[in-house]
């Protein structure tokens, strides 16, 4: 059975996860879930065992890495509290592929963020390493962090293509991955429907046909 879902099917598991996010935050620090609509189909902080279980349960599904701190957003090393009426995050289901792994996460979509990025642990477990003598980027922030750029194959509503990331080189506490403009905006008209709970990706490609 084809595990990665249709186009409704991730809108519906999306709504799962907004429903459900401080249930994760109490009880799924730190850990990878494969989850779908009815629930949690499996959880490790193992990316390789989460995916093998999951796969093995023979349903459509997504991973999202569950954040260490709760009652908080963190956007690198700075932490605001939420004072929000509607509790809704902009997630969206996108496809990372590096080497033999693959993984049909979850990734905040950040208007505001050049690049995409992704966390220290996030990288290491698609299988990125540091080369020999290779220099960290520091990005402008309070405090600076450090990061290396890496390049990685993204599907995003099965339009395939790659992009770089930013790769954290510190463990900042919190394990967002971000779904930043460079590449990924050029490629999709993006309109956000917040009172309806919606993320609209259109392939700039079909905008010429």
């Amino acid at each position: 059975m084809n595990t990665t879902p249709s186009k409704r099917e991730r809108d519906e598991i999306l709504k799962w996860l907004n429903r459900n996010r401080q249930m994760l935050l109490d009880l799924y620090k730190n850990q990878y879930i494969a989850y779908n609509t009815n629930g949690i189909i499996a959880h490790s902080e193992n990316l390789r065992e989460v995916l093998a279980l999951a796969n093995a349960a023979k349903q459509p599904f997504l991973i999202y890495l569950v954040p260490r701190r709760t009652a908080s957003i963190e956007i690198l090393p700075i932490r605001f509290r939420t004072v929000v009426r509607h509790d809704w995050q902009p997630n969206y289901s996108v496809i990372l592929k590096h080497g033999d792994i693959e993984s049909n996460t979850t990734m905040l979509v950040d208007c505001g963020a050049e690049l995409s990025l992704i966390s220290l642990k996030v990288g290491q477990d698609l299988g990125y390493a540091l080369a020999d003598s290779e220099s960290t980027l520091l990005a402008e922030t309070i405090g600076g962090i450090e990061y290396v750029l890496r390049n990685v194959e993204m599907t995003i509503d099965e339009h395939n293509f790659i992009t770089p990331v930013a790769w954290l080189q510190i463990n900042t506490g919190g394990e967002q991955l971000l779904l930043g403009r460079e590449v990924v905006f050029d490629k999709f008209n993006i309109e956000f429907r917040q009172a309806e709970e919606q993320i609209i990706f259109t392939w700039r490609e079909d905008l010429k046909l």
